[in-house]
């Protein structure tokens, strides 16, 4: 993935990606989406391993009150997992032009007989999705909404800061809304969180960019059950 290639990382990515499915997309059912297109729905019957060969995707959860949560985002070589279909209430949109791949069982059965390697490529990435969201469940648990936004923050520092001059800039395009749905927080929480930040000269969000401009006490608060 591009933002962050760590697993249990700030924001939920690509995860570890499969690059070696690549080779076997001639065994699969290959099909192309334009940015918006659904690439599955609630409720599908989609007995496939959903490999993306380019592009981007969002894979949403839809809740019991009709509301849509983020789940993840995953790029070129990233999995979305619908071979074996416990809940049928995720879907998945392109964010841009893409490409993917569905793997059957029997076909994966033939990629694995081909490259030993694969199948644990796949594990990792799985088993990095579950550490991620133990890791979102535990700190739910613990730390207050502003904690957790702060926390994301300092993450992203702490993986994709750069220094210039005497800030450092964190080079992620990340909305309100997706701010709130990483931290499972409110966006109008989130906003307070912001401005806050700001106001007292820790960090500024841009559009494209995130800036730091005191990291130690970006920490700081990271520590603490509350922040204000």
């Amino acid at each position: 993935m591009e933002e962050n290639e760590k697993c249990g990382g700030a924001i939920p990515d690509t995860f570890f990606e499969v690059e070696r499915l690549q080779e076997f997309i001639n065994l699969g059912t290959v099909k192309t989406y334009a940015k918006g297109s659904a690439v599955m729905w609630p409720g599908d019957k989609c007995s496939s391993l959903i490999y993306v060969v380019s592009g981007r995707l969002r894979v949403n959860k839809l809740l019991d009150d009709g509301r849509e949560r983020l789940v993840y985002f995953t790029s070129k070589h990233g999995l979305v997992g619908k071979l074996y279909e416990t809940c049928n209430d995720s879907y998945a949109i392109a964010l841009e032009d893409s490409k993917v791949c569905f793997f059957s069982k029997e076909q994966l059965k033939q990629i694995f007989s081909m490259n030993d390697e694969i199948p644990f490529d796949i594990i990792r990435n799985y088993l990095s999705k579950t550490s991620y969201y133990m890791k979102q469940a535990a700190e739910i648990d613990y730390f207050n909404p502003a904690v957790r936004i702060v926390r994301l923050f300092y993450e992203l520092y702490i993986a994709n800061g750069v220094k210039v001059g005497n800030y450092h800039e964190v080079n992620i395009q990340l909305s309100l809304e997706n701010i709130s749905e990483i931290t499972g927080t409110h966006y109008v929480t989130a906003s307070k969180v912001i401005g806050w930040l700001r106001k007292n000269k820790v960090m500024e969000k841009k559009r494209k960019k995130i800036i730091i401009y005191d990291a130690e006490k970006l920490k700081m608060m990271t520590q603490g059950t509350h922040v204000f």
